[in-house]
């Protein structure tokens, strides 16, 4: 059965990352950007879970769609994977991530 969980691969784009899947593969976060090594990515995840009970939600619309981002004093810690029509629709997006994240197990380096 699959399970939520933290997916940490490799991109042209952004160097090493990660995103958060749900357990029916549909990405609701991301990293913020790249990190120059797998460890250096995997001590980000740990780091992203110790503070999440600082972090703030924050919603944003950018034309006609939303988004939604925790930040940390200022820094961005995570930002949603995709926009969505409804505010509504960011926000349980955001509350998912967050009731889902801690118990997580961290997936296997990919290539993309």
């Amino acid at each position: 059965m699959a399970v939520a969980r933290f997916q940490i691969y490799r991109s042209s784009a952004s160097g090493v990352t990660w995103r958060f899947l749900s357990a029916n593969n549909r990405s609701l976060g991301q990293a913020v950007g790249g990190f120059p090594s797998v460890d250096a990515c995997a001590r980000a995840v740990a780091e992203l879970r110790e503070s999440l009970v600082n972090s703030t939600p924050a919603l944003s619309r950018d034309t006609q769609l939303w988004s939604w981002r925790l930040r940390l004093g200022g820094t961005d810690l995570v930002v949603s994977s995709r926009r969505y029509h409804r505010r509504v629709q960011a926000q349980y997006a955001c509350r998912s991530f967050l009731d889902l994240v801690g118990p997580a197990p961290v997936a296997a380096v990919e290539h993309f």
